[in-house]
């Protein structure tokens, strides 16, 4: 079988189990490093990539897009190594009105194996407020189970802000878990200086409604626009579970109510296939489906059961 060669396949990924993953805490916008099964789930995507390349005779993905978060660029890093490929990592930021008009990054190597890689905050997880760096069956407990699923799924659902002053790893005299976090995000003067002087707004909590607003401009004017303009037969985005929810919500045109029932497995690439005049949806589908079922199934019940 041979794919469209009128489509724009999309490998959209879910990065590895994290540490945070691993124990069941909210990990939002913490930098946690992926574990060594996740460093597995990221090399057996790339195998996964390959032979559907190799199988459909598509091209090797040409161009690569993270979040701004450790483990994504961790994930993307296996993959590309596997693959036989290196990454060129730069930062894109800037309003979202401002995103069309961002070009197309060049190399700055000779060798055909180097692809550019785009980070972007806009594929962030969601940040969960005060949830951030709190373990799961605690926030459960507090929370009840019917607010814990409204908040965690639904389309609207948000946890209540965070104080920064203390959540976020401060530049001088940091508290550390005094605060109440043993698990900290990085502080932002330093992680997001890029952002910070182009006068990116950053949050402080998020329902997957408002990660949607901010994902949307950066997949249509940079990821789809440059599929497009370079006449790209693929790309691969690793994102995070509520980032790749809103980019099927987008793409699959799946109604808000629908939204909470689309749960995302750690490392199990998932192939969108646009029309390329369009960008109107063809297919979707998992390279491995039975695995993804069987974990889609698990991240649901995080918080519910302990995890593996």
């Amino acid at each position: 079988m041979t794919a469209s060669s009128e489509t724009f396949k999309i490998f959209v990924l879910r990065h590895g189990q994290s540490e945070l993953n691993h124990e069941n805490i909210f990990c939002g916008w913490i930098d946690a490093h992926l574990t060594q099964k996740g460093k597995n789930q990221a090399s057996n995507t790339a195998d996964l990539i390959k032979d559907y390349c190799q199988t459909n005779n598509v091209k090797l993905p040409e161009t690569g897009y993270t979040s701004r978060l450790v483990r994504t660029q961790e994930t993307m890093e296996v993959i590309l190594q596997k693959l036989g490929k290196k990454g060129q990592f730069e930062i894109v930021s800037g309003l979202s009105t401002d995103l069309h008009s961002v070009p197309y990054p060049k190399t700055t190597s000779n060798d055909c194996d180097v692809i550019p890689v785009l980070q972007t905050w806009r594929l962030n997880e969601r940040h969960y407020g005060a949830w951030q760096g709190q373990r799961k069956p605690n926030i459960l407990k507090k929370y009840g189970d019917e607010q814990y699923m409204y908040i965690r799924r639904d389309y609207n659902g948000k946890p209540p802000r965070v104080d920064l002053n203390l959540e976020m790893i401060q530049e001088n005299d940091d508290k550390g878990a005094l605060t109440g976090y043993e698990f900290k995000e990085p502080n932002r003067h330093q992680k997001y200086y890029d952002e910070e002087i182009k006068g990116e707004h950053l949050p402080d909590s998020e329902s997957l409604a408002e990660v949607v607003k901010r994902m949307k401009p950066f997949l249509e004017n940079i990821v789809l626009r440059f599929g497009k303009e370079q006449h790209q037969e693929s790309c691969l985005l690793v994102a995070h579970g509520s980032s790749v929810r809103s980019i099927l919500k987008v793409l699959e045109n799946i109604s808000d109510a629908a939204i909470k029932d689309v749960d995302i497995p750690n490392g199990i690439p998932l192939v969108l296939e646009l029309n390329k005049s369009d960008f109107k949806l063809v297919k979707s589908f998992y390279l491995d489906p039975e695995s993804a079922k069987i974990n889609a199934a698990k991240v649901r019940k995080e918080g519910f059961e302990k995890n593996p």
